[in-house]
């Protein structure tokens, strides 16, 4: 893990060196800070979705200017995430072995992936002190950590932080989009603040073969950044 880290920090570093010799073309970092809620989308008869799960996003953001209207917008983030599934019908899961889950099972899903954005942002010239901006693309994480805590049908718990790597899917990807402003404080430095939804795609659980659901990943950011 650590030497992917050291080889996306050192090909921004190379964008950067490669880009930042035009006017119209440049290469931006940042740092993230940002809240959101997060919610898991049940896409099975045997499933449904219950709740949310507030966590946060941070890490390093990267603007690479196609002319300076445009950009195409990545970064490499920490992305702390989860919702809540109830088990509609009796079920097991890896974690477990053989152990057969009554109907109702509520599992409350906390998830942490390290996330790449892929996306293009479309940028108005400056008005004032501000920058207003549009993005749209995709985003691709990968899981470093899955626990859980599991409770019955009455609410009464049964489990509490456990590991649940087992049932949960390697990784995700799946839709972004959102929009924002940049102001201007001085020189090259610009505060962010934008809102993204996120809709993934894939299925994030990975229950025993013969109870396999599908649920998605979806969620709602207040973009907080520093640009430099």
């Amino acid at each position: 893990m650590k030497k992917r880290i050291i080889s996306a920090v050192l090909l921004c570093c190379l964008f950067h060196y490669g880009f930042s010799q035009s006017d119209d073309k440049g290469v931006r970092f940042g740092l993230t800070l940002s809240p959101q809620v997060t919610w898991m989308t049940a896409s099975d008869k045997d499933l449904s979705g219950n709740g949310t799960y507030f966590g946060y996003e941070y890490g390093l953001l990267m603007d690479v200017l196609i002319p300076k209207n445009y950009a195409f917008a990545t970064g490499l983030l920490f992305n702390s995430c989860g919702g809540k599934l109830t088990y509609t019908q009796p079920t097991k899961f890896n974690t477990f072995g053989d152990t057969l889950f009554a109907a109702g099972t509520n599992v409350d899903y906390r998830l942490q992936y390290i996330a790449i954005p892929l996306t293009l942002k479309l940028r108005t010239n400056q008005i004032g002190y501000i920058t207003y901006f549009g993005q749209f693309g995709f985003r691709g994480g990968l899981n470093i950590r899955s626990r859980a805590d599991l409770s019955d049908l009455a609410g009464k718990s049964t489990y509490d932080k456990i590991d649940f790597g087992k049932d949960v899917g390697p990784g995700d990807f799946g839709l972004l989009v959102g929009g924002g402003l940049q102001y201007e404080v001085s020189g090259n430095t610009q505060l962010q603040a934008g809102l993204q939804y996120y809709n993934g795609f894939v299925d994030i659980t990975d229950n025993p073969k013969d109870y396999k659901t599908k649920s998605t990943l979806g969620g709602l950011k207040l973009e907080l950044a520093i640009f430099f």
